[in-house]
């Protein structure tokens, strides 16, 4: 067995998309991915109704790409953050059957990788049933918080003996425009509230600053911090499954099934807009 360690870049949001659906399929042995997106985008679960919950009209305006997962779960803005996704081939028994156990394994390797850049997270053990089309403003089982407030999120997906999951892990969070993105008329739906539930390394490194002195907490895109998160990510996977990886790229194969998917389903109104009838 020989774990894959991809870092991408920035991609557009349905390029993004592709790429994860793209390794599921093909893949045979352990992938993690890392990557950010770019333009900022919105990506909505697979059983959302983007008319109705997102706000359309700014996105436009604004340049934001809208997209639709293939994992369910709810909305999230996609802008200074780094994303994951672990994909693994169920024959290989990494993680379990029940769904709900896996999140807290792949959680395990989270909460290292946040160790690496001395943040404290704790592991949420509760399934939050709150009306809310923002991801953020809610918790699901084994999603990671500082002092509850969370700081990155996840959603799984299962199809074809493949196992994917993905979530952002967030560098900063702009509140405003986060409720300017979503249709949501719930009361929780607040900036105080966003305040209240939310937060991200950058909130958390400036309030240790103290031990985190290698870091320009005011430059966002400091390219030193984002590296060290990249890094931290692989290491708690490392730890974790006990893998050693090798860094590696897309092959031919995948960037054919990537572009094929990009183009037929992820850029597409079909996939995108369309009201669901059923549900996964």
């Amino acid at each position: 067995m020989q774990p894959r360690f991809i870092d991408t870049g920035f991609n557009d949001a349905f390029t993004n998309m592709a790429i994860d659906e793209a390794l599921a399929q093909s893949c045979k042995e352990p992938i993690l991915r890392v990557y950010q997106w770019k333009p900022s985008a919105v990506s909505i679960g697979y059983n959302q109704n983007m008319q109705k919950e997102i706000n359309l009209g700014y996105c436009k305006k604004n340049n934001i790409d809208v997209v639709r997962r293939i994992t369910g779960g709810k909305a999230v803005f996609h802008d200074k953050e780094i994303t994951y996704s672990f994909i693994v081939p169920e024959n290989l028994n990494l993680l379990p059957k029940d769904v709900v156990e896996s999140y807290k394994i792949i959680a395990k390797a989270l909460v290292l990788a946040f160790k690496k850049l001395k943040i404290n997270v704790d592991i949420k053990k509760i399934n939050e049933k709150i009306t809310t089309p923002i991801c953020f403003n809610s918790s699901n089982w084994y999603e990671l918080t500082v002092n509850n407030k969370k700081i990155s999120g996840s959603a799984q997906r299962r199809f074809d003996g493949k196992i994917l999951q993905h979530g952002p892990i967030l560098i900063d969070f702009d509140y405003k425009k986060n409720l300017l993105l979503f249709n949501s008329n719930n009361e929780i739906d607040t900036i105080d509230n966003l305040k209240e539930r939310i937060t991200s390394i950058k909130n958390e490194l400036s309030d240790n600053n103290a031990k985190n002195k290698n870091y320009n907490i005011e430059k966002i895109n400091d390219e030193h911090l984002i590296n060290e998160l990249k890094n931290a990510i692989k290491l708690g996977f490392k730890e974790n499954f006990n893998f050693e990886f090798i860094n590696d790229s897309l092959n031919e194969k995948e960037i054919q099934l990537m572009e094929k998917l990009r183009k037929e389903k992820y850029s597409a109104q079909e996939w995108n807009y369309r009201l669901l009838t059923k549900t996964i």
